[in-house]
């Protein structure tokens, strides 16, 4: 495929981008949910805290995403890194670790790919 081909945000690149849209309304709804099942204590306060700064950083991430910034295979990688080590933290002190497998393969499929790909190394250029 040529190169002129392998650039925009199409191609494998639209599955990132789907699940950072739809993470959004599943943090949001974890918050809320959270806030009103819970008594406040440090513990629920952490975690609201961490799926506030998650939101915020998919925020970051999405428009240095359309707009093809350079640096966003460095902030996608984090993004994977920090969601796979946050969920394990949790499924540590939970003791549950149902939560960890989407996480593990999302870390284990993506990374590589912002790290390889020619499509991502053609797109965000600025």
């Amino acid at each position: 495929m040529s190169e002129e081909k392998l650039k925009g945000l199409n191609g494998w690149l639209i599955f990132p981008i789907i699940g950072l849209f739809v993470s959004l309304p599943i943090i949001l709804y974890d918050i809320i949910s959270t806030l009103g099942l819970y008594e406040m204590d440090f513990y629920i306060g952490f975690l609201i805290f961490i799926d506030v700064a998650l939101i915020a950083f998919t925020v970051i991430i999405l428009f240095a995403m359309f707009n093809k910034k350079k640096y966003l295979p460095r902030l996608m990688i984090s993004f994977y890194t920090a969601n796979l080590i946050i969920q394990l933290v949790i499924a540590f002190f939970v003791e549950e670790y149902s939560g960890i497998i989407q996480p593990i393969i999302s870390a284990v499929i993506w990374i590589p790919y912002f790290i390889q790909s020619k499509r991502v190394k053609n797109t965000f250029i600025k």
